[in-house]
């Protein structure tokens, strides 16, 4: 069961797409989607489900578990703070 809502979930990605635009970067560049059903999700007991963020240009791709007090909208902020998206392949 996905514990954060679909409209709450809209909206830290349309925030997470005004902080890559903030960084310079193009929100088009990312693609970010969920996945409610994964089986890696009820085995860490998350409680929820994955999102998935993907650069299009470079193909860097990372997964973050979603739930109740779950800190993903965080670690995906500190991950592009940190170069974690590489700009280029590598």
């Amino acid at each position: 069961m996905y514990q954060e809502s679909n409209l709450a979930g809209r909206e830290r990605i349309k925030e997470f797409h005004g902080a890559l635009r903030s960084l310079g970067h193009d929100a088009t560049d990312f693609e970010v989607r969920e996945d409610e059903s994964c089986d890696l999700s009820s085995l860490l007991g998350s409680g929820g489900g994955i999102i998935i963020v993907r650069r299009r240009s470079t193909g860097e791709e990372h997964s973050y578990t979603t739930g109740v007090g779950s800190a993903w909208f965080g670690a995906l902020l500190m991950d592009m703070a940190d170069g974690r998206f590489a700009t280029t392949a590598r």
